[in-house]
């Protein structure tokens, strides 16, 4: 799914199902120098499930375009111009280990959005 923000295309993976954000949405983020791919087992899970699901390219990865975001707190303002243009008022985040922090300032920032973060890390064994 492609949708516009800050006037640049951002690409959101919906895991093969049309993105519908009436449902339970979980929105995945990516870390440093990866693209949506990160979470297309998850996304896909869930989307076959009963779940909306935006696994994001940030700006400058991915397929989505525009210059790579240099700030944590940019990332957060732009996960919400995201959400907002896909009509999301409530989700679940997951991240990377820089989630909490981006995904707490941007739940003091909007009220209206519940968000919630995970962590992980592929196993290394």
């Amino acid at each position: 799914m492609i949708i516009t923000v800050h006037g640049n295309p951002a690409y959101c993976y919906t895991g093969g199902k049309m993105f519908d954000p009436a449902l339970p949405t979980v929105v995945f983020i990516h870390g440093a120098q990866n693209d949506h791919s990160v979470w297309a087992l998850q996304s896909r899970n869930l989307a076959h499930h009963g779940y909306g699901v935006l696994a994001v390219d940030l700006p400058g990865h991915g397929r989505s375009t525009g210059p790579a975001l240099p700030t944590v707190e940019a990332m957060a303002a732009w996960l919400l111009a995201v959400l907002d243009a896909a009509g999301v008022n409530q989700a679940l985040l997951a991240g990377p280990a820089w989630g909490p922090w981006s995904h707490s300032r941007h739940n003091t920032r909007r009220r209206s959005v519940s968000a919630r973060w995970r962590c992980s890390a592929p196993r290394i064994r």
